[in-house]
């Protein structure tokens, strides 16, 4: 068996890599303006969909909240339109990347436990 270690830091290494991977050749104002892009972003109805998609008895957050706690919420007849409107309101703001940094490691925890 070929045993393979790190090369140590030599100007020798240097050259034996730059040898295998020349410079690019490109000149930086090349290189096309980059242009604004349109995030991925949901309508109301797709949100009601995905919350409705959780099967019943889904797990929830080590805060006790559920998937069935939010269809509750979207099949409350006097508030479920302005909840949908707010909740489809927050998603595009996550998926647009305007989640707090100060609530990242919160919101996106998730167990990783085989």
């Amino acid at each position: 068996m070929l045993e393979v270690s790190p090369a140590v830091p030599s100007p020798e290494a240097v050259n034996a890599i730059r040898e295998k991977h020349h410079l690019s050749s490109s000149v930086l104002t090349d290189l096309p303006a980059s242009q604004p892009q349109q995030c991925v972003s949901m309508d109301e109805c797709e949100v009601c969909k995905a919350v409705l998609s959780f099967p019943a008895g889904s797990a929830g957050r080590p805060d006790g909240l559920r998937p069935q706690h939010i269809r509750d919420l979207l099949m409350c007849r006097e508030a479920g339109p302005e909840f949908l409107r707010t909740l489809t309101a927050f998603v595009n703001q996550v998926l647009s990347g305007g989640c707090p940094s100060v609530i990242t490691p919160v919101f996106w925890w998730a167990p990783l436990e085989a």
